[in-house]
This record gives C-alpha cells, sequence and structure tokens, in this order.
C-alpha cells in the first residue's frame, strides 16, 4: 500500500457537501491519505477497482457505498471507463458537527453497504440525487435546495441507520497520533536503509508489538509498508520522468537494479520498462 499523506481539502462552495466525479481516465491511483471529513465511495457503475479502508481491502461492487470515518487512512486502485465509475462524496467534519450537535462526530459503520438492501433505500436515493449532479454548482435555486435537502437526508440516514454505539475496530478509527509519527519517518526516510527496530524504540515500543499495532491500523506490517513506498515513488518517476531505471531502483532505497527489478514484477506482474510503456502517457497519480 503506498505511502499515506493528510489531504487538506477545500469546501469554499455554495453547498457543504463536495461530489467527485472521477471520469473515464483509465487507471486512477489515490495514494492512502486521511482528512477530516467523512467520505463516502458510491460505486455507480460496473465493478470500478479496490478501496482500502483502514487495514481492509474492498473489491468494489456497483450499487455499493463504501464509507470512510474521518482521519482514517484510505486509498484507491481503479480502472475507470464508460463501464466501471465510482464518485465520491465529502462531507467536511466541522459541517457535521454543526449537523448533528456534537463536539464528538459519530463512527460510521458498516463499511460496505449494498444500497439495493430495503434498510437503505432513503439512503440510495439520497446518494443518487447528488451523485447525479456530477460535481457541478446547482444550475438555480431549485437545485441548490434540492441538493442540500438531499445533503440533510444523506446525514439523517447515516444517522439512523449506520451510527455505531458499541465496540467499534480500527477501520473506523482515526489512525493514532504515534502512528502519524511512524508513517511520516518512513515516509521521509524511505530512500535510506530504514531500521523498523530503532523507530519502534524511539516511540518506546517493543519491535514485535509496535509491528503488530501497525498492521492493526495499517493493514500492513512497517518493514512490508517501507516496500510500498518505495515501489510507489518508483512508478511515479517511471510516469513522470526519464529517468533510467537503474537511477530510480538506487533514488527509491532499493541495493541494487536487480533487486528493483525481482520486487517490481512480483508487485505488478511486469517488468519497470513495460509499466512505464503502458502508463507513462496517462500521468493519473493524484
Amino acid at each position: 500500500m503506498p505511502r499515506p499523506y493528510h489531504e487538506r481539502l477545500n469546501f469554499k462552495m455554495a453547498l457543504p457537501l463536495r461530489v467527485i466525479s472521477h471520469g473515464t481516465v483509465g487507471l486512477k491511483l489515490v495514494l492512502p491519505h486521511w482528512h477530516q471529513a467523512v467520505e463516502l465511495a458510491f460505486a455507480y457503475k460496473g465493478q470500478p477497482g479496490t478501496v482500502h479502508i483502514g487495514g481492509s481491502t474492498y473489491e468494489m461492487q456497483p450499487e455499493h457505498l463504501y464509507v470512510i470515518n474521518s482521519e482514517v487512512v484510505h486509498s484507491y486502485e481503479t480502472f475507470l471507463d464508460d463501464d466501471n465509475q465510482v464518485m465520491t462524496l465529502l462531507l467536511p467534519a466541522a459541517w457535521l458537527r454543526n449537523v448533528v450537535g456534537n463536539e464528538q462526530l459519530p463512527i460510521w459503520g458498516p463499511l460496505d453497504l449494498d444500497l439495493s438492501q430495503d434498510a437503505y433505500q432513503e439512503l440510495g436515493r439520497a446518494v443518487r440525487t447528488l451523485a447525479a449532479r456530477g460535481g457541478e454548482e446547482p444550475a438555480d435555486q431549485a437545485d441548490y435546495l434540492a441538493s442540500l435537502g438531499a445533503e440533510y437526508q444523506l446525514v439523517g440516514q447515516l444517522l439512523k441507520r449506520l451510527t455505531v454505539n458499541g465496540q467499534v475496530n480500527s477501520d473506523q478509527l482515526p489512525l493514532p497520533q504515534p502512528l502519524r509519527q511512524a508513517v511520516t519517518e518512513i515516509q521521509e526516510k524511505y530512500s535510506q536503509a530504514v531500521s523498523i527496530a530503532e523507530l519502534a524504540e524511539r516511540l518506546n515500543y517493543s519491535s514485535v508489538y509496535f509491528s503488530r499495532y501497525f498492521k492493526e491500523y495499517m493493514g500492513i506490517s512497517p518493514k512490508a509498508y517501507l516496500g510500498q513506498i518505495r515501489l510507489e515513488r518508483a512508478t511515479q518517476l517511471l510516469m513522470t520522468s526519464q529517468e533510467s531505471i537503474q537511477s530510480i531502483a538506487l533514488k527509491t532505497g532499493f541495493r541494487t537494479e536487480k533487486n528493483f527489478f525481482v520486487t517490481f514484477k512480483q508487485r505488478f506482474q511486469m517488468t519497470p520498462k513495460s509499466y512505464r510503456e503502458r502508463y507513462a502517457a496517462q500521468q493519473t497519480w493524484t
């Protein structure tokens, strides 16, 4: 899984909720990140790909809604065309707190909802009304009021159908501060020799406990995560630069070009050269 980053969102729009239509761009990878908003991923056509929420992975199904709580790490691996489409709806945390009248945001769950089920019919109607806008500003006052009403209907249905009052799992909880610190350090030093044991010690954890704690939230061990960051950085350079494969391998922390080649092929089922030839022209990294 690629490295998380903190995505700062701008909600200075006529409507509080932000709707993002991703179009038919082919390969689209969204790096792991978190933000102060509840994100709803709506697979409204086909099977557009994979969403990672915390430590869990979901293969997106048509007419399913995937719920990502505020400040939870998530990422996407999708291929979008005319038959496979996804739309994301972002509800800013500050607005939600005002709507629900609580300083603490509710924790939503379950995370994978089949909107064709009877229990989610009203929720589905609100989602489809908002998704139909496709991220466009309201055309007139009537359109604005219809969309605003759908937003409040959406929040009402979330509160009614999804609020979790009991035990929650790590996929529904914000990334703890020690892990944010660890993630930041790994992402900043990925090109160097990184000692996971030394990192754990600086955070006052044993290596075994730290690895278990990290995997609980991230779905991957710290060592494997470091390897994924290096691969992610390498794929970016393959798609956006003319640097040699040997130079990219060394720049992204791989000991040798051979080590890079073997690791890359295991992950992507193709060589770095083939990957560059296939995807460089699309430039769909965000």
